[in-house]
């Protein structure tokens, strides 16, 4: 009789290649020359595992929003949207930030930077819809100096892009003033879902991991809950994670 311990292995193992199968089947030959590299270097040493689960979380992240009118006549609103990762998968917080400091967006090594454009706003209730299409960048800097405080979005775009994606995300706010003056006001919370199709990885060598973020073709989705920006120099302060069926990969260099 095959004993548990015995069989609850081969179960990881079926697990690991049903993940593996899903990856080459899904991102193309770019994808499996990298893969079957890695997985033949992870299995050599006999330490390759995935860094989550199907479906659960990639990355934490901070950030705020700044809307902009648009340019012109006939232009469209636009929006930026820029932070740090706070998290990453499989990964020690402090393999993510300068050693030695707090953790905020001045020592965070990767960072993220979103423009967008407005395609269509609609009011339902108190609610207000926005929906927006356009990019992400995410950026590794071994030298950061994030500013939200000032604020300064291009403190968020240094250093080398790591992961870029095309997106469409749904805004809503719980905005808009009951027509009742003795209603209670509203409380300017938001709340965004995205839906991201990865345009390039790069893995990024981290100490002694090799990390790659995503793979190109591959999708994620990501959330986030939002408040006003009490100082108004923004349009809002944000906090979320995203999440996918296709792990983050963590693979040892040692």
């Amino acid at each position: 009789m095959t004993s548990p311990k015995r069989l609850k292995s081969v179960a990881a193992v079926k697990s690991k290649f049903a993940i593996l199968v899903t990856l080459l089947f899904s991102t193309g030959l770019r994808a499996l020359l990298l893969l079957i590299g890695v997985a033949g270097v992870a299995v050599a040493q006999g330490t390759w595992s995935p860094a989550a689960a199907p479906n659960e979380a990639m990355f934490e992240f901070i950030g705020q929003v700044k809307n902009l009118p648009p340019a012109g006549p006939g232009q469209p609103a636009t929006s930026v949207q820029y932070g740090y990762l706070s998290h990453i998968q499989g990964l020690n917080d402090d393999e993510i930030y300068l050693p030695g400091l707090p953790q905020n967006e001045t020592t965070a090594l990767f960072t993220f930077y979103n423009d967008s454009v407005t395609e269509k706003v609609t009011n339902h209730g108190s609610l207000k819809i926005v929906i927006r299409e356009g990019t992400t960048t995410v950026y590794h800097n071994s030298s950061p100096s994030g500013d939200l405080t000032t604020p300064n979005p291009d403190s968020f775009r240094q250093g080398a892009p790591i992961l870029t994606t095309k997106w469409r995300h749904q805004v809503i706010f719980d905005t808009n003033p009951s027509p009742d003056p003795t209603a209670p006001p509203r409380t300017g919370l938001f709340f965004v879902t995205w839906w991201h199709t990865v345009t390039s990885a790069t893995p990024v060598q981290l100490g002694e991991h090799k990390v790659l973020l995503g793979l190109v073709g591959g999708r994620f989705t990501q959330h986030l809950v939002g408040g006003v920006d009490f100082t108004g120099t923004v349009n809002g302060k944000f906090a979320g994670y995203a999440t996918s069926p296709v792990p983050v990969l963590v693979l040892p260099t040692r």
